[in-house]
């Protein structure tokens, strides 16, 4: 009784001792952080998707009743994170039992859920209410329209968790929106690929040959560079609009 107190009041401790997961010091402060907005912006493979299963596993095992929604761009994507919370159920000593075990869904005998969903149709959530979390994955990628969908659920519930993880996608989106503006509930975590201590140097000389230097920094060191597809650059496109950029004469 005592460690599951423990367990319950830790998720640091739950994740060291249950699932014999030790977490980076980046992820132990979102584990045992109380912020109810956080944004990840992390480079491919920093471990987001390790470090949000096992908060995802640690709220339905001991907020008893809850509702987790895993959301991404594609339905795969979702269920990949599902099956990464799976795992960790497997390998537990003492498992918490389920009732439910599908593709899709997970629920425990306490009467949690954790439901993964694709992002491509926001009209397909709206059934779902008072979530105690909300995880999108690859949410620079994942339209506008979910992201307003999913916060309106949490009208009935203002304690409600909501994490944004992704790499960027060039300066657009809710993800860039949320990054960047100057709203203090958001708790931001920044890890580069220089920060992961299992990506070495001579992965990321390869990868800066492969992606281009501006596709690199967007991937590994989490900054948010203009689109492939933008014809102008942002620079030019706020020159235009400016007034102390000096109007060129015409000579007819």
């Amino acid at each position: 009784m005592a460690r599951e107190i423990r367990h319950g009041l830790d998720p640091v401790l739950f994740a060291r001792e249950r699932l014999g997961f030790n977490p980076d010091p980046w992820q132990a402060d979102v584990l045992s952080s109380d912020s109810t907005r956080i944004l990840l912006n992390c480079t491919r493979q920093a471990g987001k998707t390790t470090t949000t299963s096992v908060l995802a596993l640690h709220t339905a095992i001991y907020r008893g009743q809850s509702l987790s929604l895993l959301f991404s761009k594609a339905q795969r994507q979702s269920s990949e994170l599902l099956a990464k919370i799976r795992h960790h159920i497997a390998t537990m000593d003492s498992p918490p039992e389920l009732l439910k075990d599908a593709a899709t869904e997970v629920q425990l005998a306490n009467g949690s859920r954790i439901v993964s969903l694709p992002g491509s149709n926001p009209d397909a959530i709206r059934g779902y209410s008072a979530p105690a979390l909300i995880v999108e994955d690859e949410a620079a990628f994942v339209d506008d329209e979910l992201y307003e969908a999913f916060m309106a659920m949490l009208a009935r519930s203002h304690k409600g968790r909501v994490i944004l993880m992704s790499t960027p996608n060039g300066k657009r989106g809710h993800f860039y929106a949320a990054w960047t503006g100057g709203d203090r509930k958001w708790q931001r975590e920044s890890v580069t690929a220089d920060q992961v201590p299992h990506i070495d140097a001579a992965y990321l000389d390869e990868m800066r040959g492969e992606y281009g230097p501006w596709k690199f920094q967007q991937e590994f060191f989490c900054k948010f560079v203009e689109a492939d597809d933008q014809f102008f650059s942002d620079e030019a496109i706020e020159r235009a609009f400016s007034r102390e950029v000096p109007l060129l004469e015409l000579n007819f």
